[in-house]
Parts: structure tokens; sequence; C-alpha cells
């Protein structure tokens, strides 16, 4: 990892500080609940005061925390992450702020090359100083409860590629931890491409190994026989042709609305929709345009997709002949 990378912007994080601490952004009741029943491995080390401890972006984790009063001057420091034996590290930097050390860091967090690879479970957070030739010295985090957070965006969301969650908490001594969960096993749309023949969505299996003769699911709302479309996944990537013929209603002028699923095996579906973001309604966001498209003779489809409160994919359809009009 590259520390320079790392800390290309700690003025910018500097003035984020306060307003995300507000926001409601270091903890979140339940996690801190769950973790308050682990032991801390970082228990009985000198605190620091950590005023700052979030996960943003569901991949980045930033650290603000002032040393103790009286701790030697330094220039070289690291945050370091400790569960069951296992330690990793990340570089930090040290600036002095009203007379005292402080210490950013900016750790990014996954699976890729330039990422720290967290496996699920509790994480203690703490901090180790170069102290010369007596080697380092190591503190604890110490981090405060937030009230609950409202707004158009949630505090954690998932990590945007692997969709595992990075949630910040405190230990029942109130100091930093992180809970690591993988993600749910769900099918992310990466494109709702509509052309003027024929509509096409292009998605990716998140948390879902292996498959077993995939398929899309179209179920109807309110009773019917579903619409199944075999797919051909390359890797976790796959495509497919939206059947609209078969979604389109048989009376001109009905609209039916179908949930879409993803088939992985005989006895398993997940859902296909738009889950790793951070908006709290992705329906007032992640709209999606009616598209008109023909089927045969003179009838065409009013074609609707557009996402759940939960972020599910569904799809409405309207049949309609051109002496009847275009749908609203």
């Amino acid at each position: 990892m590259n520390p320079a990378n790392r800390m290309a912007q700690p003025r910018l994080l500097q003035a984020m500080y306060g307003a995300r601490r507000r926001a409601g952004l270091v903890t979140d009741r339940l996690v801190e609940r769950v973790t308050r029943l682990r032991h801390d491995p970082v228990a009985g080390l000198p605190p620091a005061d950590c005023d700052f401890f979030a996960v943003l972006d569901g991949r980045t984790l930033h650290v603000h925390a002032v040393l103790p009063a009286g701790t030697e001057p330094t220039d070289r420091a690291e945050i370091f992450f400790v569960r069951d034996g296992d330690t990793l590290r990340c570089p930090a930097r040290v600036r002095r702020e009203a007379g005292r050390l402080a210490v950013e860091a900016v750790a990014r967090l996954g699976d890729s090359t330039d990422e720290i690879a967290l496996s699920k479970g509790t994480w203690s957070v703490g901090l180790a100083v170069d102290a010369g030739p007596a080697g380092e010295r190591r503190f604890s985090l110490t981090v405060e409860e937030t009230p609950d957070r409202d707004g158009p965006t949630v505090g954690n969301p998932p990590h945007p590629v692997s969709g595992w969650l990075y949630r910040p908490g405190r230990s029942g001594d109130g100091l930093a931890q992180l809970t690591v969960t993988s993600a749910r096993a769900r099918a992310e749309v990466v494109q709702l491409a509509t052309g003027h023949a024929e509509a096409r969505i292009r998605a990716r299996f998140v948390g879902v190994r292996p498959q077993d003769a995939p398929a899309i699911v179209f179920t109807p709302r309110g009773g019917g026989a579903d619409v199944v479309v075999p797919i051909a996944p390359v890797g976790d990537d796959f495509e497919f042709v939206v059947p609209l013929a078969d979604l389109a209603p048989d009376q001109l002028g009905e609209e039916v609305i179908w949930e879409a699923w993803v088939r992985t095996s005989a006895t398993r579906m997940v859902r296909l929709g738009r889950f790793l973001h951070d908006l709290t309604d992705p329906r007032t966001v992640l709209r999606v345009s009616r598209a008109v498209l023909p089927l045969n003779g003179d009838q065409f489809v009013g074609y609707r997709p557009y996402y759940t409160a939960a972020g599910n994919l569904a799809v409405a359809c309207l049949r309609f002949t051109r002496f009847t009009g275009t749908p609203s």
C-alpha cells in the first residue's frame, strides 16, 4: 500500500469530521449491542481519543484520533486490526493539532491488491506509533456513541464491488471495532439497455457460488404463470433479452407488473435489482423512463422497469395498438 496515496486528502477529511460525526456514522446501536459480548484484545492499552471513525462509500475506513498528552513526538504511525490472533496494518499520518499529536488514516477495505482483506467477524482497531529505540507504543481508540441517522443515504452502505459490509462499532469498553459480514446472495443490475426493437439487462452475481442451470424468473404480481429465461453466465456476469412478448398481457390496455428473480439452482432463487448503493430509497433516484417497443403486427408494449424501495427490480408491461395511442 502506498502511504502517499492514502493521505492525499487530509485537509478535506478534517473539514468533514465534525459534520460526519454529528450525522451518526461512527456506529449503530445494533452492532454495538453485539460487540459488547466479545472480549476486546486491545482493552488495557492506553486510550487515544478517536473523534472520527467511519467507513465511507462502503469501502474506505477513515480514522482521526488524538494521542494522549505527553506522547513523545513521532512522524510514523499505523492503525492495526486484530482478530483471533491475526493482525493487519495500514500506514497513518501524524500531525500536530493545538499542541497535541493527531493521527489520520485512510484504509481501503476489500480483497483487491490495494485493499486490506479483513475476514468475516469483529476486528478490534488500535493505533501504533513509532517510539524510536523502544520500538512502538500501542493505543486503543475510544469512540463515542452517536444518535441514529436520518437522511437520503445510509450510514454504512455495502462495498460497491463485493457487497461485503464493514460496519464501525464499539466494544463494551467503548473501544473501536469493525464488524465485517459477507455479501448477501443477490444479482446486481449493471445496465438496463433499451433499444428500438428489444430490451436487454446486464447483471452480475454477488455472493452467489456456484450456479446450477441459472435462469431469470419473472413472477406476475397477483398470481399467474412464471416466465423463465435461461441465462449463460460468464464468471459472475450475465446478460439476457427481456421477453416482452411473453410479459405483455393478453388484453389491450391492461398492465401487468412482474417481479424479477434469478434461479441459481433447482431449490434457490435470489433477487435481481440494485443493492450496492448508499440510498435509503432507490425509487426516488434510480428512475428509469418508460419505453415503447414493437410486438407483432400493429401491437406495441409499454415497457417500464423500476426499482422498489428495497432495490428489487420490477417490470411493468402494457399492451396497446397504434390506434389506441401510446401509454401515458
